[in-house]
């Protein structure tokens, strides 16, 4: 959507809204029940029109919904894919470091596409919503494209443009949601969004299993394509463009990416406490080894340890899920930083509890779920609290500095973890782990309130 002429120049008419982006700002937030046109007379000048605000449940907001709703579209179709390459790359005869690497360049390209999709999201040119459906779209396709592959370096190149444009619009997208909700439905929203996410990562891996048997490799990954186009429908059908504020000169534009990360303030303490976080945050494939390791020292067969192991970690996506909305209703309440800290200091006390070594049935299941509960406090109360200390003109850098130091994290300590796995004892993993949550927690827990202000960028 243009605004103020062309992208990036300010309009001659700094406090006028303009009329057509007015338009555009109804509809997604009166729920299912049609638009409320806004008044730009009750605009405080040099900011944008606030979308109007909607009583009552947040569930029936018709941009939450269309934003969860291709989460979970998009999350189906992408785990089914994900779900059978494993298989698929056996029968192309590749070797099981390529998994490895395909993973590495995925989530490699993922954290870089974050920061460049926060930049771009910022454009007052761009609108954000066809910048989430055209990222759906390409997602799909991206993982559809595994399908054509004859050898395993086609699917790493497939895998890496599918995952560059899911993790480009994850910063549109975002700051689409926080505009679709007065602020005080900022946690519910984005407890729906991960809630119905965590729906999509339950039910692609079941659906992956019998497709396999039913129509094979290949045409399995041409049928996920269908619920990414899904998802890039629902965006276009059920979200509005939230306008932007237009500014008088360039010196009233935001500032680059850099001088957001090195602003003073409460949003670089939650960057540092989020990268100690992600320092210590693992991929959750080393928790399935863990458990199988401890269920089969215990006496129990190695394909059943594993199997159980398998279903915990479905027990574990299925905590992540129930605790999402919640976790925004509580944000709500409470306020998002204390539910946020308490997501993270919980990660840490349950990685303590594996550093334990107990092959109990009962202790692994309560473990696995605090990890999965976890998750969903922190994804949930994380999304909402950048959100609030953030204007909107600078929320896609922010949401693109947050994810990129989140992957960054998260590829840290797998390898970490793995090492001390490996050279040193498992144990010893988990205990790095915790110690670099709990200091993530204690930085979070030390921040001040307050916001950052555009012109001070």
């Amino acid at each position: 959507m243009r605004q103020g002429g062309a992208c990036g120049r300010p309009s001659h008419h700094p406090h006028q809204v303009p009329a057509q982006a007015t338009r555009h700002a109804g509809g997604a937030f009166r729920g299912l029940k049609g638009p409320r046109r806004l008044d730009p007379a009750r605009v405080a000048p040099g900011e944008a029109p606030r979308p109007a605000e909607r009583e009552g449940n947040v569930l029936r907001n018709r941009g939450v919904l269309g934003i969860g709703l291709g989460s979970l579209l998009s999350d189906t179709g992408h785990e089914v894919a994900t779900a059978a390459l494993p298989g698929f790359l056996r029968g192309l005869g590749a070797p099981a470091a390529a998994l490895g690497m395909i993973e590495g360049v995925a989530d490699a390209a993922l954290s870089a596409s974050k920061v460049a999709g926060g930049v771009v999201a910022d454009r007052p040119c761009v609108e954000r919503k066809a910048l989430t459906a055209g990222g759906y779209v390409l997602t799909a396709a991206g993982h559809g494209a595994f399908g054509l592959a004859t050898a395993w370096p086609a699917v790493a190149g497939a895998r890496a443009v599918s995952w560059v444009a899911r993790g480009g619009k994850a910063p549109a997208r975002d700051a689409l949601l926080s505009a679709s909700v007065p602020p005080e439905q900022l946690g519910r929203a984005f407890g729906v969004e991960r809630a119905m996410d965590s729906l999509g990562a339950i039910a692609g891996p079941l659906a992956a299993a019998p497709l396999i048997v039913a129509v094979g490799y290949r045409w399995l990954f041409a049928l996920s394509v269908l619920p990414g186009l899904l998802a890039a429908a629902a965006v276009l059908a059920l979200v509005a463009e939230a306008p932007r504020p237009v500014r008088a000169s360039a010196a009233g534009q935001p500032g680059g990416m850099l001088s957001l990360a090195r602003s003073p303030g409460p949003f670089r303490r939650l960057l540092a406490g989020i990268g100690l976080y992600g320092l210590g945050n693992f991929s959750a494939t080393l928790l399935i080894l863990r458990a199988t390791q401890l269920l089969h020292a215990a006496g129990r067969p190695n394909d059943r340890a594993a199997a159980i192991a398998v279903l915990l970690y479905a027990a574990h996506n299925a905590a992540n899920g129930l605790v999402a909305y919640p976790a925004g209703t509580l944000a709500d309440r409470l306020g998002r930083r204390p539910v946020l800290v308490g997501g993270v200091a919980l990660f840490a006390a349950a990685c303590a509890g594996f550093a334990q070594a107990s092959a109990s049935l009962g202790i692994l299941a309560a473990l696995f779920v605090a990890v999965g509960a976890s998750t969903g406090l922190v994804e949930t109360a994380q999304g909402a609290h950048t959100a609030e200390l953030l204007e909107p003109e600078v929320r896609g850098r922010g949401y693109g500095l947050i994810g990129l130091v989140e992957g960054v994290g998260d590829l840290v300590s797998s390898v970490v973890v793995g090492f001390l796995f490996t050279f040193a004892a498992p144990a010893w993993g988990f205990v790095y782990a915790a110690a670099l949550s709990a200091a993530g927690a204690g930085v979070l827990l030390a921040e001040r309130p307050g916001r950052i202000h555009v012109a001070h960028l």
